[in-house]
């Protein structure tokens, strides 16, 4: 894959995981001038960890539910 595809497919990508929760953030494709495919990487990581942690934060407040439940 060329190296502009391969960071216009990584900014879509990027794009998905910030409209994860709702929105249509759209970032502006001259960025990809400014940012290499490993710093892309580096975002798109970021961007994963921070979900999972929501993910896992979210498990935990709806666990304290469950045990009230019971």
């Amino acid at each position: 894959m060329n190296t502009e595809k391969e960071k216009a497919e990584k900014l879509r990508q990027i794009e998905e995981l910030l409209n994860t929760y709702g929105g249509t953030l759209e970032i502006a494709p001259y960025v990809l001038r400014y940012l290499s495919p490993d710093e892309l990487d580096s975002i798109i990581i970021s961007l994963l960890e921070q979900q999972s942690n929501v993910i896992e934060a979210n498990h935990e407040w709806l666990q304290q539910f469950k045990k009230v439940k019971k």
